[in-house]
């Protein structure tokens, strides 16, 4: 969950760069900061909603893998 953490707030700041370098002279590097910023913001969603299934169902086996006790 982390790593996918990561890459969707590398993502955001790509993002907020974008919307700024607009008011620049920037304008050759926009569609490559748009792809950078697109393709980080999925692949960390992606990687995100991963993480956090893995874990929900990680905590699930642990706790049918535990004895129970009355």
């Amino acid at each position: 969950m982390g790593v996918g953490g990561i890459f969707v707030t590398f993502g955001a700041v790509v993002v907020v760069l974008e919307w700024f370098s607009r008011h620049n002279d920037w304008r050759l590097q926009l569609p490559a900061m748009t792809s950078l910023a697109l393709g980080s913001i999925v692949i960390g969603g992606v990687m995100f909603a991963a993480g956090y299934l893995l874990n929900r169902i990680g905590r699930d086996s642990d706790n049918r893998s535990a004895p129970r006790t009355a």
